[in-house]
């Protein structure tokens, strides 16, 4: 009897030291989850009392292992729950990058018949070629062209063009195909405009000889915008009617600016044309160029000038203004012609395939 009380003794005194030991809980259960009591419920809105704070997520702890030596599973999901952000990775908002506006290009541009020097040799009350174009080489420069179709300007008067300007000027084709050849030149300011490419297309002249005439593609050095530019100079009647020879020329005129526009690039003309309305309305009903003094040929022939035969026309996305034909006593004083003028936009967003 009194070994059986001992043995009692001995189990209760073993069960008081583990239950002071394991801090009250000395029936874990079958599973190893420790079984929740009602005091030890979270109350509403405390289950986080202090969450993470969202951002990339961290390395989830191991958690401890429970009384019975296995990980315990309510643990484990508060356990993730504190350390992992509930919406996972936070996404950072990052700008699309901004595209540079396409480029514009702004510039002024002019048709001179500067009257060439045969023309006025001899005459008394008239000043020599050379003299004259001297005189004209400082308006251009004065106005502010950097392109200018030129017509009858004589080997001499180029010389004396290009002197005068300091040789700020490229000319085409100037001596390189013949003299007759370059009386009708295309110049540019060699400080705003790069040569690409020059070519040539025969136009019917006096008598139906060939004249060839200039056809120029320029890059502009600010933007990078190309561009073609072409001149003209169709035969006058001084030698007798020459219509039939303006025919041929307007068609093999208008052929070349329908092939340059399927290039995508801003397609230009000047030229003095030896014909009023009537040019331009076959030039703009057939192909997709407008004219600077106004109108063009999408609703039939808009333009309503038949005071000219000096003419600007450019694709109808080139924006023209200021459209000027000078008849001022100093002009008159230069040529027997108006110096034609206007102010040029073009935006690369109208023409992409002009930049390279």
């Amino acid at each position: 009897m009194r070994g059986r009380l001992a043995l009692v003794g001995a189990v209760g005194v073993a069960w008081l030291i583990t239950f002071v030991l394991l801090g009250g809980n000395v029936l874990p259960s079958i599973s190893g989850h420790r079984q929740a009591s009602s005091s030890s419920r979270p109350t509403p809105g405390a289950l986080y009392p202090n969450p993470a704070p969202i951002g990339p997520p961290t390395a989830t702890p191991t958690p401890t292992a429970g009384p019975s030596g296995s990980a315990s599973t309510a643990s484990l999901a508060e356990l993730i729950a504190r350390t992992t952000p509930l919406a996972g990775q936070t996404l950072v908002a990052r700008p699309a990058k901004r595209r540079s506006a396409a480029p514009v290009l702004r510039f002024r541009m002019a048709t001179y018949n500067v009257q060439g020097s045969s023309h006025t040799r001899g005459n008394p009350r008239r000043a020599s070629g050379v003299t004259r174009i001297t005189r004209g080489a400082q308006y251009v420069v004065q106005s502010g062209f950097t392109i200018v179709g030129f017509q009858e300007m004589q080997p001499d008067q180029r010389a004396a063009f290009t002197q005068a300007t300091r040789g700020a000027f490229g000319l085409y084709p100037d001596n390189k195909l013949g003299n007759s050849d370059g009386d009708n030149s295309i110049g540019w300011r060699l400080d705003t405009w790069d040569l690409v490419k020059a070519a040539s297309i025969p136009i019917e002249y006096f008598g139906g000889v060939n004249r060839h005439m200039p056809i120029l593609l320029l890059r502009n050095k600010q933007t990078g915008i190309e561009a073609y530019f072409t001149n003209f100079h169709n035969p006058a009647d001084v030698y007798g009617p020459a219509g039939q020879y303006r025919a041929v020329d307007k068609l093999r005129e208008i052929a070349l600016f329908n092939q340059l526009a399927r290039t995508g690039l801003p397609v230009f003309v000047t030229g003095d044309m030896n014909e009023h309305r009537t040019w331009a309305c076959d030039i703009v009903t057939a192909t997709t160029l407008h004219i600077a003094a106004g109108g063009d040929g999408r609703n039939g022939c808009s333009v309503t000038d038949d005071q000219t035969i000096d003419w600007i026309g450019a694709s109808y996305l080139v924006g023209f203004e200021n459209y000027y034909s000078d008849r001022s006593t100093l002009v008159r004083s230069l040529t027997d012609h108006p110096i034609v003028s206007t102010d040029v936009t073009i935006s690369a967003a109208e023409f992409p395939r002009s930049l390279h």
